[in-house]
């Protein structure tokens, strides 16, 4: 009959095991919860004094799905309209958990750009990711109330910095944000109340 291994050798196995175990759990939630890949935006880093307006800015717009049809595209429709440069339109990730507040997205959370965008929402929330090339990302939250409550369009086109560092985008002449597929063609500004799987 073979000798029962020590007790301390088989205390470290297990403790090993569980370690290995929450170490992998907590990859698995963190790429369940991560935000989403922000669509990488080319521009030109530039040094500027004074202000930051909005046609310094790339922005991205996510809708969620379950969300209205359409309010992405309408929501992006409305920023063009204020001078930002929407490169992008889509959908949150299906794993993504969806925002309580609309939620602005930028390198830092003091970022002038990101301050920018969250005069024109006024229940929203700043979050950070490190991103580098100043671009923000808009998740429109499930509080979302419809553009006469959570869209302020005419907030201030502009932020006062001493100096800040901006990326605008390089815009093609005739480019349009590229948009996920959406099952209308035609989606009004206001949201409806009938939500789907494929909101864009």
């Amino acid at each position: 009959m073979a000798a029962r291994p020590p007790f301390w050798r088989t205390a470290a196995l297990l403790t090993a095991m569980v370690v290995v175990l929450l170490i992998t759990g907590l990859a698995g939630v963190h790429a369940l919860t991560a935000q989403p890949k922000s669509e990488q935006t080319p521009c030109a880093t530039q040094t500027v004094t004074g202000s930051v307006g909005t046609s310094d800015v790339a922005v991205h717009v996510y809708n969620y799905q379950g969300g209205t049809v359409g309010l992405g595209k309408s929501l992006g429709d409305k920023l063009t309209a204020v001078g930002f440069n929407v490169t992008y339109v889509g959908n949150l990730p299906p794993k993504q958990d969806v925002p309580a507040a609309t939620t602005i997205v930028g390198g830092k959370a003091d970022d002038p750009e990101v301050k920018l965008l969250m005069g024109f929402f006024p229940d929203s929330i700043a979050q950070a990711d490190g991103r580098t090339d100043h671009s923000v990302d808009v998740l429109i939250g499930a509080t979302w109330a419809g553009f006469d409550v959570s869209f302020k369009a005419d907030a201030a086109p502009h932020v006062y910095v001493s100096k800040a560092t901006i990326c605008p985008p390089i815009v093609t002449p005739g480019a349009t944000p590229s948009v996920s597929p959406t099952p209308t063609d035609t989606p009004t500004d206001e949201p409806t109340d009938t939500p789907t799987d494929q909101p864009t």
